[in-house]
């Protein structure tokens, strides 16, 4: 009986090619997307702190005002608790590369209106003496000189596509107190300790102190970068080791101005990196999820049909245990085919995903092998999530008698009194409210997630349209030193300016009983910084949301506005190291802008704290339709004249471009994520209405032998499908406000851009078009097979 059995089989399948082959590439496609995502994720977990570690990350940077030579240093070396220490210098520059910007700056600048042309973009330099023994936040060569040569630079690999330069071109250098010099390219490196170079929209060179000094800048190395033994456990500990450091050095006569403690050896993007790879484990789970109702969808309907069958077997003898591992073997052998089909398929995916992957964030991906348990996972959704799920209908088709089995006909009406007022392919579709559940949940959960995408893809997108709500300006001059406020008027003589603001700040941070300035801030000097602004009280260029109490006015001598992100409340004494002064201010105000940091006091209430008049940031407001480089360009000689030195110059496009492109990974992987899920979703319901119409063959003869036409079948079928997509969307429209909430709360604390919630039309229409659309066409061939049917093909079917 068992031979005969497997001739069956081998015979249904043969008869059946369409069918099982629909049962196959379902399978796979699940298959290929669950391999693709979880081995990516996989190996990226454990690629991203690898990649960072790798660089021999500080955990502390001491800066001491007075320089760090050879025998300071060596001195460090030797302290029991120092693994390793580098000095090192890093100092803001502008280069100027004669290449349009790229498409991306451009993009954006041409949102705001603005021309750039071939205009300087700020460039960070990191400067000291031995590159080639560089114990802490080391870089690798990837290509030309190393280390770099006297007169020439080695550029970040990143920084190539941000700046529209090459390897060997020859770019203007200006520091704040050099004059424009060329500079070669000289070689390519690759520092796994920074963020990436689009993300930040700056450029990251490396020179030797002797190029640094024909760059016009004085050769002097300030930050000490130091690694601790035993390694600090927590970033308290790392703090506490610094600061006794800080101590013993100052007790030397070598005075420490700033300990920087970043997050202990964590990158500064991991908490976006974190929250990636989250987003993949939970879309890897709902694609093994969606597998299992897709391999439900299609065998459940199969095996229906094989009802009667199995009577027929079970009168000739067959046992019940020999005919459910007849149809066990079938529904495996299904399943080792889709995955022989998906293994190296997804294998191929995963690693191209982590090669993208690790290019975008600029990651170094030493060992990108899957780990073997990936692959067991994939099988044993291949094979056992299949078996599983079929064990079921399985065993209830092969314990029933034989004459219950001869009596079963098929599909059968369970709502055979839907509503009439219902249009018949609705009715049609409640017949089997089984194989709907499962059909619309495939679409349900593809929607949610497509919606979901959407919705918060467009959230930042609105939260960084309020860019230019809360900032009125152009470009900002930043400088090294205080610069005479009054300059501000010669600039907004200049035509085609609109306004002037002159603005101070300093580096804060919350003030420590031995006077000690203890921030978060990383060696880049971007991320984790926190600063305090000495604004106009009736500045017209920067209008704050205020989410509690007031803005500054004329007079105000110790209110500070706080962003929101601090954690303050109001009235609330705040006691802040300015620059290294301690000053108490009262908080009188709480606002959430963009960027989510940073404090505010008056103008004049800060040059009294701090001891120190003048402006160290000219805010610049362009008349319309003036032309940035021009006005940048003459801008840059008043303030030259003025014997201002300019540390950098940041268009608002570019911190506008910034602050978007830190989001741009997570959005458009989520979106195209859900696309796969949307699609599984869609060839779940193909699947469902093949097998639909296999089952209701006979049926369709009666409707033809009764006088309905080719066309009128056709219909019925897509419109069946068509009634089961916009059920499903229905649904998802419900789901899809829950879902977005948590995932906005989910992105907010995971240190994402708190984002505006939103429930995007856009994304509710277009699911509907696409669900609607999707359903007919995933109903074209099963409905095209119905509409072809003769009368004799159809009812000789059994």
């Amino acid at each position: 009986m068992a031979s005969l059995g497997w001739r069956k089989l081998r015979g249904d399948l043969a008869a059946a090619r369409g069918r099982v082959a629909l049962m196959v590439g379902a399978l796979a496609v699940s298959l290929i997307a669950l391999g693709t995502v979880l081995g990516a994720r996989t190996v990226l977990v454990r690629g991203i702190a690898a990649s960072y570690l790798s660089s021999h990350p500080a955990d502390a940077t001491l800066e001491l005002p007075g320089g760090i030579d050879g025998a300071l240093l060596a001195e460090v070396r030797a302290r029991p608790e120092v693994e390793a220490a580098d000095a090192r210098e890093v100092v803001m520059a502008r280069v100027a590369t004669g290449r349009p910007a790229p498409a991306m700056l451009r993009a954006h600048l041409d949102a705001m209106g603005m021309t750039r042309g071939d205009d300087t973009r700020p460039l960070q330099l990191f400067i000291e003496d031995d590159f080639a023994a560089r114990h802490v936040n080391v870089v690798r060569r990837e290509s030309g000189a190393w280390p770099p040569p006297t007169g020439a630079m080695l550029l970040e690999r990143t920084a190539l596509a941000t700046l529209g330069a090459r390897e060997g071109d020859t770019v203007t250098v200006t520091t704040p107190h050099g004059a424009p010099q060329a500079i070669a390219i000289a070689g390519v490196v690759h520092d796994t300790a920074l963020a990436p170079a689009w993300q930040e929209h700056k450029g990251y060179a490396y020179i030797t102190r002797a190029t640094l000094a024909a760059l016009g800048e004085p050769p002097v190395l300030h930050d000490l970068y130091v690694r601790f033994q035993p390694a600090p456990a927590t970033q308290a500990d790392a703090e506490a080791t610094s600061t006794a450091l800080a101590s013993w050095l100052t007790a030397r006569g070598h005075a420490v101005r700033q300990v920087r403690v970043p997050a202990l050896r964590r990158h500064p993007h991991e908490g976006q990196m974190r929250t990636a790879q989250l987003a993949l484990l939970v879309f890897s789970v709902l694609l093994l999820v969606l597998s299992a109702i897709l391999v439900a969808t299609l065998l459940g309907a199969l095996l229906a049909r094989q009802v009667r069958e199995i009577g027929v077997m079970k009168a000739l003898g067959a046992r019940t245990g020999q005919l459910a591992a007849l149809y066990a073997g079938l529904v495996a052998l299904l399943g080792t085919v889709a995955l022989a089909v998906a293994a190296p398929l997804a294998y191929l995916g995963a690693r191209a995903f982590i090669a993208g992957i690790g290019s975008v964030m600029n990651l170094a991906i030493d060992d990108p092998a899957i780990p073997p348990w990936v692959f067991a996972v994939q099988a044993a959704a291949g094979l056992g999530v299949p078996l599983a799920i079929a064990a079921v209908p399985i065993l209830r088709a092969c314990r029933l008698s034989v004459h219950a089995a001869l009596a079963q006909h098929g599909a059968r009406e369970v709502v055979r009194a839907a509503p009439r007022w219902l249009p018949l392919a609705a009715r049609n579709a409640l017949r089997t409210p089984v194989r709907l559940a499962l059909a619309t949940g495939l679409l349900v959960a593809g929607g949610v997630m497509a919606m979901t995408a959407f919705n918060v893809k467009r959230a930042y997108e609105r939260n960084l349209e309020r860019m230019p709500a809360m900032w009125h300006y152009d470009v900002d001059f930043w400088l090294t030193e205080p610069a005479p406020a009054a300059l501000g008027d010669e600039l907004a003589r200049i035509p085609g300016v609109s306004r002037v603001e002159p603005w101070a700040y300093a580096s804060a941070a919350w003030a420590r009983r031995d006077g000690l300035e203890v921030v978060h801030t990383y060696p880049d000097q971007g991320h984790g910084s926190f600063r305090v602004y000495g604004a106009p009280p009736a500045t017209t260029l920067a209008t704050l949301p205020l989410v509690a109490g007031r803005w500054l006015v004329p007079g105000d001598s110790d209110a500070i506005v706080m962003a929101q992100a601090r954690g303050v409340a109001l009235g609330q004494r705040v006691t802040l190291s300015l620059d290294g002064v301690a000053t108490t201010w009262t908080v009188v105000g709480v606002v959430d802008p963009l960027p989510p940091s940073g404090a505010f006091v008056t103008d004049a209430a800060f040059a009294r704290a701090v001891h120190v008049d003048g402006a160290r940031l000219f805010r610049v407001a362009f008349a319309p339709g003036a032309s940035s480089s021009q006005l940048t360009a003459a801008l840059l000689g008043v303030l030259a004249r003025g014997g201002a030195r300019v540390e950098t110059i940041e268009p608002f496009s570019l911190l506008d471009a910034a602050l978007d492109d830190h989001v741009l990974v997570l959005t458009r992987a989520a979106v195209v994520l859900s696309a796969i899920m949307a699609l599984v979703g869609l060839l779940g319901l193909g699947a469902a209405m093949g097998i639909s119409v296999l089952e209701r063959t006979r049926e369709i003869g009666v409707l033809k032998a009764i006088g309905a036409g080719a066309g009128r079948v056709f219909r019925l079928i897509v419109g069946e499908a068509v009634a089961i997509g916009l059920a499903s969307w229905l649904v998802a429209t419900a789901l899809v406000v829950p879902a977005t909430y948590a995932l906005d709360r989910f992105l907010g604390a995971q240190g994402f851009l708190g984002a505006t919630f939103v429930i995007s039309p856009v994304a509710l229409a277009g699911w509907l078009v696409a669900v609607v659309a999707g359903s007919a066409a995933a109903s074209f061939l099963p409905a095209r097979r119905a509409a072809r049917l003769t009368v004799r093909e159809a009812l000789a079917e059994t």
